[in-house]
């Protein structure tokens, strides 16, 4: 099954995006899809997650990641039953946080599993899980 992780860096910095798409792709096949995803992630420069951060969440700090997911949980058992290609969301990386790809690979799958709607409680039992299958 062929995933499409579509990658926009919208800073001057090289950004891994090899990594990203393989942590990515590894992290979603723990989870056992049965149809195809595409989604992208944004590389940011701090300036702009802070705005972000403040029109979306109304919070005036800067986050390491935001998710901007399309789906619930719900919507992603009938694109199951379906077997057609779901569409995530989005993913916006601060362009800071990229340098440690453990770190990295931490906020990738955090912010993939927004993406499918898990709240941070759910979130904290699942991640290790996936953390130690992609690492």
């Amino acid at each position: 099954m062929k995933h499409e992780v579509l990658i926009y860096n919208r800073t001057r910095k090289k950004i891994p995006e090899k990594f990203i798409k393989t942590t990515i792709t590894k992290a979603l096949r723990f989870l056992k899809l049965k149809q195809p995803v595409e989604m992208a992630v944004l590389v940011v420069e701090k300036k702009e997650m802070l705005r972000l951060n403040k029109v979306w969440r109304k919070k005036n700090k800067t986050p390491d990641e935001l998710s901007f997911g399309l789906n619930s949980r719900k919507t992603v058992v009938v694109a199951k039953e379906q077997n057609s290609m779901l569409n995530l969301g989005e993913i916006v990386v601060n362009v800071e946080k990229i340098s440690d790809k453990k770190y990295l690979s931490g906020i990738l799958i955090h912010a993939l599993l927004h993406l499918f709607g898990y709240n941070h409680l759910q979130i904290e039992k699942l991640e290790k899980k996936l953390f130690n299958h992609v690492a």
